[in-house]
């Protein structure tokens, strides 16, 4: 490669380091490197923007400190660079070939590069296309306009993407802010209304410990009073005791009145007492009650994973606003290795297939089958009681699903269940993934809320969120509960 001529060198020398074009209004800072004047400003400026200390500004190209502001106009620098500018703009315009020396009038569309006409007899370029330079200059200029054209539209969808981003944030924080207005609010108003009941509650309490105190003063009162009394008789008797026969016959009605005394209630407390002081207590399971119900619907909204099933049991609690399903099995959906009870609660797999109608409701290849109840809106729970044995399954499907051939248990397919095989929980969303247990289920809740596309699972007896399937959309379909049985695994539904 030849070696660059000295008034290349030159150029490369006049040219600003920044903008890398000719040096304009080149001024020096204090490291005595040359800039143009109003690109080392936009670069002092720039510097500030992004939050850099001011002290700390270094030049661009040998990171020495410099102060902002602190320019030196070079003039002489800035007449030679205007001149070699011209000289070269000239130059520009006759610009030859290196090779041949002669003009660089045509270009290769082959090799997108300026040629002469040397260049184009030449074998490197043998069969190549080429173009005068007004020629390629305007083909070249349509497409530049075309990707232009491009660019723009791409910049007005940005902008209006950006518009709308602004807007959709603004609406949902707007959202938010209010509920987190209204939640404020609402605490604030169940902390008064607690405070103040606890107030009350107190103040009851504090006028039965009076009540309390003033019977038992007003009892031992009397008990002091009847011990006064008894004392006085037993001293009145150990002196008859130590009279004479004659003495003591002769005085004996008056001793008899003595012992005669009144009786009065022994019961200091009456169990009416009691009973009110039991009454102030129930308050602590009415408390304890809407504090669970208070939780479940908390994590409700946090979401709820799935599990198999064998059992499930209607009409347990759940989540304020849920209603618990009473789920029974469609036996017309059900896979011939399915057996199921007669009242419709219980199937149990086995290893031959029975003889039943092909309908096009029944599943043929996997051990599915579906309860009847459909749901198209409003939330709904059932539980389901799961055995040790598997695999098994348990969830929701759409009333569209496949029943021939094979498929997945995903919600691509229009299933959200959960299912245990091989001794692990899982769940495809996509893909398989393992639910952390540290216990074997014995009973799994089912919720669905279908107005916002939710489908949860959690363990029904101790509450632990398992998995929530979240962000279906069910336009309006049908749902339907789903099972899976297989091998020794039995579903039961309690009636």
């Amino acid at each position: 490669m030849a070696a660059a001529s000295p008034s290349m060198d030159v150029k490369e020398e006049l040219k600003c380091s920044i903008c890398l074009d000719f040096l304009t209004q080149p001024v020096s800072v204090d490291c005595g490197h040359n800039f143009c004047r109003g690109c080392i400003s936009q670069y002092c400026e720039t510097w500030e923007d992004l939050g850099e200390d001011p002290g700390d500004l270094v030049c661009p190209l040998c990171k020495a400190r410099i102060k902002k502001g602190n320019f030196r106009p070079n003039w002489q620098l800035a007449n030679v660079a205007e001149k070699i500018k011209h000289l070269s703009l000239n130059l520009r315009k006759e610009d030859l070939c290196e090779r041949h020396q002669e003009k660089l009038n045509l270009f290769c569309k082959e090799d997108q590069e300026l040629v002469c006409v040397g260049c184009e007899r030449s074998p490197e370029h043998q069969s190549h296309t080429f173009l005068l330079l007004e020629e390629a200059a305007k083909e070249c200029k349509g497409q530049f306009c075309s990707y232009l054209e491009i660019l723009r539209r791409e910049k007005m969808r940005i902008q209006l993407n950006k518009l709308g981003t602004e807007k959709e944030s603004e609406d949902l924080l707007g959202q938010i802010k209010e509920k987190k207005t209204r939640t404020v609010a609402a605490f604030n108003q169940l902390h008064q209304f607690l405070e103040e009941q606890k107030m009350f509650l107190l103040s009851q309490m504090e006028l039965l410990e009076k009540e309390i105190e003033a019977r038992r003063k007003e009892h031992m009162t009397r008990l002091m009073e009847d011990m006064s009394v008894v004392e006085f008789l037993i001293q009145q008797m150990e002196e008859k005791c130590q009279q004479s026969t004659s003495e003591l016959l002769q005085d004996i009605r008056t001793t008899q009145r003595y012992m005669v005394m009144e009786e009065f209630d022994p019961v200091a407390f009456s169990p009416e007492l009691a009973c009110r002081i039991r009454r102030l207590y129930d308050v602590k399971p009415l408390l304890e009650g809407v504090m669970k119900q208070f939780s479940a619907h908390l994590q409700t909204i946090r979401g709820t994973p799935v599990c198999h099933g064998t059992v499930v049991e209607n009409g347990c609690s759940s989540d304020s606003g849920s209603s618990a399903a009473n789920v029974t099995l469609d036996p017309d959906t059900a896979h011939p290795e399915l057996i199921l009870s007669e009242d419709r609660k219980s199937v149990r797999a086995k290893d031959k297939r029975q003889y039943l109608p092909d309908n096009p409701e029944r599943f043929d290849f996997w051990p599915f089958v579906l309860g009847c109840e459909g749901f198209t809106g409003h939330r709904h729970f059932w539980d389901v009681t799961v055995g040790s044995e598997e695999p098994w399954a348990v969830g929701v499907t759409r009333k569209s699903v496949r029943r021939k051939g094979m498929f997945d248990v995903s919600p691509e397919e229009g299933i959200w269940a959960v299912m245990k095989w091989r001794g692990a929980y899982i769940i495809h969303n996509p893909p398989f993934n393992t639910i952390p247990s540290s216990q074997e289920l014995k009973r799994i809740r089912v919720m669905l809320n279908y107005d916002e596309g939710q489908v949860a699972f959690s363990d029904a007896d101790t509450g632990v969120h398992l998995y929530t399937y979240s962000g279906a959309s069910f336009c309006g379909e049908t749902l339907l509960p789903f099972f899976h049985v297989s091998l020794q695994a039995r579903l039961t539904l309690s009636p």
